[in-house]
């Protein structure tokens, strides 16, 4: 594997900065199959070797080669190539959802697309740069992508799954800057390193190629010498919580099936029993474990509440919800606590766009009156009412912030269950519609960033897998395997302080934005200071 991680890159540096360099698309297009290698994988993937972060540290540099070239290629397209390439070889599995057909494969083109958009603006801007100040208009690489990544973390089609410092999950020792700027700053960083690759390549003169080697060098060991200062050797918690995560393995086909339902929560409380015997404070159940309206569901209420009080444990489980008085379903989590009668809840708040939930279909009308069905034939929005307050749920030991599956996706949104008293983080999902594929590896790997940004713990229970723990420093713990039953138990630290980042927020990537903006009036007010070097 290490040969190959060594070899492949540097192949792929040769040709991208050669002079008689390939096409400007082809360029693009390696770019964006480099940059999806830096993204996991599934394990049994044939190119499983390949995949790993490091690809993220040169995979723009194909691209920066491509925008070079004047006049042969529209630098939106370029970066509409690389874009798409990416998205497509990365989201493939979103075209594999449980019971989708060919919309849902045409859905996730369109994704592809929107995806692709936001690199095409930043290469339409880069592009315009390098005409006007030449080769060190690279230096604005950062500025310009880390302000595209951040316009696409907002609104009801904010998307930010793919941000390049999302790639760099799996190695801690180069995240912890995180807890001051987020996953921003990440991706600034990792922006970086291409850009101080891409001018080392370029130059003439083998001073200047040094200094930029020097510079790649300092960048690359700064990360890992902060981490050395911020993480301990060991935890050093004043206070913890045991916390067990229940993985049923009911996938969705397996529910389908007659009594199919009643089955898995036979499961659970089996599953249940079997993690007491570690004396747990908490145990926690996937997304919509509870198969059932557990706050109008007597019967099934009842039954879950009898295993709290045999076991003496609070249990957060996922479970469907309904309102009759507004007539508004929700996708919801309970915590049910021994002996009382109160049912704390909490409802989803950011939905799927299009999987749980029309965009914008309280701000225009006539998006209420579509029938997916008629247009897809198949999967449509399960239209979820969004929730409309923050919960926090409030144990003994810890007030728990509950991130319900695509909601850990989101920085700014993890942050501010933090910011209003959070001290664990618990995060459930139902990743078994997208079966076995490379979906819930990535998902996964996201709660590591979540984690480092609020130096705060994380339990993660998933249905099918991963369920795993993360400490406050983005070291994942006892992870389970995809698919099957289990159980695992951990104490987890209880966040005793608050980050940078959970108290000021997206301070940087606002900064930044800022900043791209200020360059582009910039460079359209002064006149060109030289012709970009073809």
């Amino acid at each position: 594997m290490l040969p190959a991680l060594i070899a492949a890159p540097s192949l792929t540096l040769r040709i991208a900065t050669r002079r008689d360099q390939p096409p400007p698309w082809l360029l693009a297009l390696l770019a964006g199959i480099m940059l999806s290698l830096a993204f996991p994988c599934h394990p049994g993937h044939p190119l499983a070797f390949l995949y790993h972060p490091v690809w993220a540290w040169i995979g723009l540099v194909p691209l920066f080669a491509a925008l070079r070239v004047p006049a042969t290629m529209h630098p939106f397209q370029s970066g509409l190539l690389t874009g798409t390439t990416m998205a497509l070889l990365s989201l493939y599995w979103v075209a594999h959802t449980y019971g989708g057909g060919l919309a849902v494969v045409g859905g996730t083109l369109l994704l592809a697309l929107y995806l692709g958009m936001y690199v095409g603006l930043y290469a339409l801007a880069q592009h315009f740069l390098l005409c006007r100040w030449g080769d060190r208009a690279l230096l604005a690489a950062p500025i310009l992508w880390t302000s595209g990544e951040y316009l696409l973390s907002l609104g009801e089609l904010g998307f930010p799954w793919l941000l390049l410092g999302h790639s760099q999950a799996a190695m801690p020792r180069f995240i912890q800057p995180a807890a001051l700027t987020g996953v921003y700053g990440v991706s600034f960083w990792v922006v970086s390193l291409n850009v101080f690759c891409a001018l080392a390549l370029a130059g003439k003169r083998r001073a200047r190629q040094a200094i930029w080697l020097l510079i790649i060098m300092i960048s690359l060991i700064a990360p890992v010498l902060y981490a050395a200062t911020v993480v301990p050797s060991n935890d050093p918690a004043a206070s913890s919580i045991r916390v067990s995560v229940i993985q049923h393995g009911f996938t969705q086909a397996d529910l389908q099936t007659p009594g199919g339902p009643a089955t898995m929560l036979r499961r659970l409380e089996d599953l249940s029993r079997q993690a007491a015997i570690d004396n747990p404070d908490l145990l926690v159940w996937p997304e919509t474990a509870a198969p059932c309206h557990l706050r109008i569901r007597p019967h099934c209420r009842n039954r879950v509440q009898a295993l709290v009080d045999e076991l003496q444990i609070p249990l957060l489980t996922g479970a469907s919800d309904y309102d009759r008085e507004r007539d508004a379903p929700f996708n919801a989590a309970f915590m049910l606590l021994p002996g009382q009668s109160i049912l704390p809840r909490y409802a989803k708040m950011h939905l799927v766009p299009f999987g749980e939930r029309t965009p914008y279909r309280d701000r225009i009308p006539w998006l209420r009156r579509i029938d997916w069905s008629l247009i897809t034939g198949d999967l449509g929005p399960a239209e979820f009412a969004p929730g409309t307050e923050r919960t926090l749920f409030a144990h003994p030991q810890a007030p728990i912030v509950m991130l319900i599956c695509f909601e850990a996706v989101f920085p700014d949104f993890t942050r501010r269950g933090v910011q209003l008293g959070g001290r664990l983080l618990v995060n459930i999902t139902n990743d078994s519609w997208f079966g076995d594929t490379a979906g819930p590896y990535q998902h996964a790997s996201l709660a590591a960033m979540r984690a480092v940004e609020n130096r705060t713990a994380m339990a993660r229970s998933a249905s099918t897998g991963l369920s795993l723990f993360v400490d406050p420093y983005g070291r994942i713990h006892q992870q389970t395997s995809l698919g099957g039953a289990d159980v695992r138990t951990r104490d987890l630290p209880v966040a005793e302080r608050t980050t940078l980042y959970s108290r000021h927020g997206d301070w940087f990537p606002r900064i930044v934005l800022l900043g791209a903006m200020a360059l582009l009036c910039l460079a359209l007010a002064l006149p060109a200071a030289r012709a970009m070097r073809p």
